[in-house]
């Protein structure tokens, strides 16, 4: 996560000429993209698995529409021209899961003793930002629970094309817990395994895949053998 916002802030990093004349062009997420970030704050969240009656719980947090503000250019005036300002729409959607209390790992866990602290805090469920006029894809990125992060291939599904990452795929149609859903997107795991004595997320596994339905969201995941998936 930290990798990923502050690649986001070197992309963004102002650069500006005091007294220059600028512009300001201000992009926001078309509907097509929009179609893709179904969730609203306080909204309950709730998966099963074939093999148990257990059920995982999640609600969502906070979803958090806001226009970026940044500037490139103008630092040479008399051959770049004055600098462009941008107003660029982001909205990032935070998660927790509630059915279960959890620990984080500390340096002083082993296999005999698991010494840990409680983990309370939520995490980023998905950011999507508006594309501005450098033709360049903003970023967009999916996590789920504790430990699975990948880019979310929004500029490939506005459009319907499949995405360039043969990890992702783009299914027509997907059939969960008896519910049909479509498009859906097929993604992997990005994250390297943590190494070393410290370990930063709890004892469970984090999932390997995930399974992300336009207008709908995350509709199932896949943790070690087991697949959970989004309950009515």
């Amino acid at each position: 996560m930290k990798k990923y916002y502050a690649a986001v802030a070197v992309g963004l990093a102002s650069a500006g000429l005091a007294g220059c004349k600028s512009q300001t062009i201000e992009t926001r997420l078309p509907a097509e993209a929009l179609a893709w970030q179904p969730y609203q704050a306080g909204q309950v969240l709730r998966f099963g698995q074939a093999s148990t009656s257990q059920v995982r719980t999640y609600i969502i947090g906070d979803v958090h529409d806001e226009l970026i503000q940044y500037s490139r250019g103008g630092n040479a005036p008399v051959y770049l021209g004055p600098p462009t300002k941008y107003r660029t729409q982001m909205i990032t959607v935070s998660a927790n899961r509630t059915d279960t209390v959890r620990y984080v790992r500390t340096g002083a866990s082993t296999a005999a003793k698991p010494d840990s602290v409680l983990y309370t805090g939520g995490t980023t469920l998905l950011s999507l930002m508006a594309a501005d006029d450098t033709g360049n894809s903003p970023p967009a990125y999916l996590g789920w629970d504790i430990g699975f992060e990948c880019n979310f291939p929004l500029s490939e599904v506005v459009v319907g094309q499949a995405p360039a990452d043969t990890a992702q795929q783009l299914l027509p149609t997907l059939r969960l817990g008896g519910v049909t859903y479509g498009p859906v997107l097929r993604l992997a795991n990005q994250l390297a395994p943590p190494t070393g004595p410290y370990v930063s997320f709890p004892r469970n596994k984090p999932a390997r895949r995930v399974y992300y339905a336009k207008g709908v969201g995350v509709v199932g995941f896949v943790e070690g053998s087991t697949l959970w998936y989004l309950l009515p």
